[in-house]
């Protein structure tokens, strides 16, 4: 009997080899997106470099007491920093790695720098709805990167021609994700007076944020053009746009206005 999470299909050809000269046509994109997303982190500096977000720590005997303050605008700037260097690498001394990585259906790169972004910003959105704790932040900033790390191996664990499609990584990982999210959704609403404010940005964070997940389980589940392994990978390059600047600027935006 097949199991629950094993999906059985063969691969259509499209998925099968990836041709060169499809490619090479991402190089473009990536070259664009990494100007933008470093002209997006010289502007994050500017805008959000002196709101600071403090980090605290509580005993069942002493009160909470800040351990230190993290700068905002710095944080988003690394994460665009890192997010345009990884575009930057695939347009250049990483492209022959980059291409071959498609071609077998993986990209190495990109979750190599979802390790270093995700969590910064996992982390700014909680800081941003008062999860200041260092406890709790470590445990986000942990279930952030197992997540990642479950993202990777689902790709890994399913390479262009197979006959099976394991989703177990893709849903361990999302169970991990939920973590994060399920401690800032508990913040949120114990805090009196920024309910309204709070939960518009709560939604709109999670469905960005969850829109990475959506496209990977379209890719496995080969839905549509999603068979294409390509056309995924088209996806997250808009997403790295789209999506990233969203969440980014929107902290950006709360922070600026509470």
């Amino acid at each position: 009997m097949r199991h629950a999470l094993t999906l059985e299909r063969t691969a259509p050809s499209s998925v099968t080899a990836a041709q060169r000269h499809a490619v090479a046509r991402f190089r473009p994109a990536n070259a664009g997106l990494a100007m933008v997303h470093l002209v997006q982190a010289v502007l994050v500096f500017l805008v959000a470099g002196d709101v600071d977000l403090p980090v605290t720590h509580h005993t069942s005997s002493v009160a909470a007491a800040p351990l230190v303050e993290v700068s905002v605008g710095v944080v988003l700037a690394v994460y665009f920093l890192a997010a345009g260097l990884s575009h930057a690498l695939c347009a250049s001394a990483l492209r022959a790695t980059y291409e071959a990585d498609l071609r077998l259906g993986r990209n190495r790169i990109r979750w190599a720098v979802f390790s270093v972004s995700a969590p910064l910003l996992m982390l700014l959105i909680a800081l941003y709805t008062g999860v200041t704790d260092v406890t709790a932040l470590v445990i986000i900033a942990t279930s952030t990167i197992v997540m990642i790390v479950c993202g990777w191996r689902q790709e890994s664990h399913n390479p262009p021609g197979r006959r099976r499609t394991t989703m177990v990584p893709f849903w361990t990982g999302v169970a991990v994700a939920l973590v994060p999210w399920v401690i800032v959704a508990g913040q949120m609403f114990g805090a009196a007076g920024r309910q309204e404010f709070s939960l518009s940005i709560f939604l709109s964070l999670f469905l960005l944020w969850a829109s990475f997940g959506v496209n990977q389980w379209l890719q496995y589940h080969q839905v549509g053009p999603w068979s294409d392994y390509l056309h995924g990978e088209r996806t997250y390059l808009a997403l790295s746009l789209v999506a990233k600047s969203a969440l980014a600027w929107q902290i950006v935006a709360g922070c600026l206005l509470v």
